[in-house]
């Protein structure tokens, strides 16, 4: 029992005790003397009990409190992040539009917890608290440049649509610069006033001496494993085709 329930029941015995010795009271002063007592008992009893309702109130707030600041901070626990690395895309002369897909339930999200912003070469997308996850699409290096002011996204019951803006009306062959396939280099072309083996020989030498390192490896262990089945058949030595350690 708390203090304030024990003073509360203290004065209330106190208040009934000075009931009874009012309704035994034969003279007018005495009980007037005891009315007054009565009056100063309920006036105490009723403040406590004032201050009882109060100390509830806080307790149930400050319980209201922590169970929000709890749920909050599971909430916030449970919750990752997660990058968006698919989207489909499409263009027209003036936009080139980026579809993210499969945000089940993003078009009932608050606005707030859609962030997309642009830049002349790049774009960021945020995602916040999609069903506990955080989604982040930010992405560099576009193919072209675009005019951030004009560009734009809109948000659908399961996906967001991105809307670049061109600043020249020419095709994208993709959206990023990483994605631009290198050009193929053309294979030397044999001689056909040559003899073919010689001929063969000179465009292994070509490809070695314009290939790339992985082209190189091939082509020396393709040189090495000849030779060495040349020279256990007792075969010619051949040319040599200049290549290093040969």
């Amino acid at each position: 029992m708390s203090n304030i329930d024990q003073q509360i029941q203290e004065i209330t015995s106190d208040v009934d005790e000075i009931k009874q010795f009012i309704s035994q009271a034969n003279r007018s002063r005495v009980k007037q003397f005891l009315e007054v007592q009565q009056r100063r008992f309920e006036t105490e009893l009723i403040t406590l009990k004032e201050k009882k309702e109060q100390s509830n109130a806080t307790t149930t707030t400050e319980k209201k409190t922590s169970t929000t600041a709890s749920s909050s901070i599971t909430t916030a626990t449970r919750s990752y992040t997660k990058e968006i690395s698919l989207y489909a895309w499409d263009q027209s002369d003036k936009f080139v539009k980026m579809y993210i897909q499969n945000l089940d339930g993003v078009g009932d999200l608050p606005s707030e917890q859609i962030r997309c912003s642009f830049e002349n070469r790049g774009f960021s997308l945020e995602i916040n608290n999609l069903k506990n996850i955080n989604y982040v699409f930010k992405r560099g290096r576009l193919l072209n440049e675009i005019k951030p002011e004009q560009s734009s996204f809109k948000v659908k019951k399961d996906m967001i649509i991105l809307s670049l803006a061109k600043t020249e009306s020419k095709n994208w062959e993709c959206v990023f610069r990483e994605e631009t396939k290198a050009p193929e280099k053309p294979l030397p072309k044999m001689d056909e006033g040559k003899d073919p083996g010689d001929s063969l020989m000179q465009l292994m030498k070509n490809m070695y001496e314009t290939g790339d390192d992985e082209m190189k490896r091939t082509i020396a262990k393709a040189w090495t494993e000849s030779r060495e089945k040349m020279n256990t058949g007792g075969g010619g030595g051949g040319d040599d085709l200049g290549m290093p350690g040969f």
